[in-house]
């Protein structure tokens, strides 16, 4: 024998499906749009970071090139000017006369 299911029966899941589907459609809206914000500030940050990223890389492949040791030395230090002679040495302690524990023996023998 076959069973069927009577009008009201099927109404009444009909209408408890509606109304979950109306309780939850808001919820799942509001957090669909939550996620979609998220997602363009996350989509902006990238961008962002891909920009900086990019100059970095560009500043480091110019970094240590004679150009830039140039453009450094005039711009932060203004020791020299573009048609100066660069020189580059390889122990710059050399260039000086006395260590700091004879210039503080000096120092020491000349306050006294």
């Amino acid at each position: 024998m076959y069973r069927s299911m009577n009008i009201r029966g099927f109404l009444i899941i009909l209408g408890l499906i509606l109304v979950v589907f109306l309780v939850l459609h808001p919820i799942l809206r509001s957090n669909l749009n939550q996620k979609t914000e998220e997602e363009k500030a996350l989509q902006l940050a990238l961008t962002q970071l891909e920009d900086e990223n990019r100059d970095l890389n560009a500043r480091l492949s110019v970094v240590g090139t004679a150009d830039y040791i140039v453009s450094s030395a005039m711009e932060n230090y203004s020791y020299m000017n573009r048609d100066d002679i660069r020189f580059e040495y390889a122990n710059p302690e050399a260039l000086y006369a006395y260590s700091e524990e004879e210039i503080r023996i000096w120092m020491d023998e000349i306050g006294d």
